[in-house]
């Protein structure tokens, strides 16, 4: 017997989800100015976690294409923050407890926008997999990088191979005819997870390069948090606290399209 479709998230999930993120994120931001003593508050604030995109301050979008980090409103957020952290430089979960206090007003007054908002999902031209706008030339390669998300929440693409398939031979078509590319290629915490690193041929594995551990705020470090559900994966989330490291590491490959084509008949 099949197992039950799951049902989409629910406003209030989503408010819960939001709460979660932001409280590990800045449990994490703790942790990493520990470690990162160089490192402004602010600078990593900005640029090592997503809470602004999260915030009734964020006239956008999910992921707006510019900020603008002057806006007075967010400053007195970052001020505010600022001083807790200071304040509990040995205590990381009052750091958490009151800077959590401090966006969360912001953080609710956003919610049910952004639980509404779709906008993540322009420019996925090739089903759960975008690209960027032109290819790159460099050591003898012309590659295409693409971007991966799960449109097909509250299942995961993982269950549809046929789906990533179509939407793989949807991006190579584009990179070969569009840009006479003739690789493609991404960095992702993907690139750590046997189930994604299965759709790929061997010369993507030889390709690999090295965990990346200069944490930046996008879902290409982030996105592992997410269940299909886009609710907060909770386990992963316990190892980020327990550790102060990320469950897996987001790495960088490529692969010829030829290659790829010939895996993705495979599957």
């Amino acid at each position: 017997m099949a197992a039950p479709i799951p049902l989409p998230k629910t406003l209030e999930e989503h408010r819960q989800y939001l709460h979660d993120v932001v409280k590990l994120k800045l449990h994490f931001l703790h942790g990493w100015l520990q470690r990162h003593p160089e490192e402004s508050f602010v600078d990593a604030l900005r640029n090592r976690v997503d809470i602004y995109r999260k915030t009734d301050i964020n006239p956008g979008g999910l992921n707006p294409p510019n900020i603008t980090w002057e806006e007075p409103a967010w400053l007195d957020l970052e001020k505010q923050a600022a001083a807790i952290y200071a304040a509990c430089l040995n205590d990381v979960d009052a750091f958490e407890r009151q800077a959590f206090a401090v966006f969360q007003p912001t953080i609710d007054a956003r919610c049910e926008r952004d639980y509404h908002d779709r906008s993540t999902r322009n420019g996925y031209q090739c089903g759960c997999l975008r690209h960027n706008p032109q290819a790159v030339d460099g050591n003898g390669r012309r590659t295409l990088t693409f971007h991966i998300a799960n449109f097909l929440s509250p299942e995961s693409f993982f269950d549809y191979p046929g789906y990533v398939r179509d939407s793989f031979r949807r991006l190579l078509d584009i990179a070969e005819k569009d840009f006479k590319a003739d690789h493609i290629g991404t960095g992702t915490w993907l690139n750590s997870l046997p189930k994604w690193l299965a759709y790929f041929p061997q010369e993507w594995l030889d390709n690999m390069g090295p965990a990346d551990h200069d944490v930046k705020w996008h879902y290409g470090f982030w996105g592992q948090f997410l269940t299909a559900r886009q609710t907060l994966n909770y386990k992963y989330a316990q190892i980020l606290r327990d550790t102060g490291q990320m469950p897996y590491c987001r790495k960088s490959s490529y692969c010829t399209i030829k290659a790829m084509r010939e895996k993705i008949a495979t599957l």
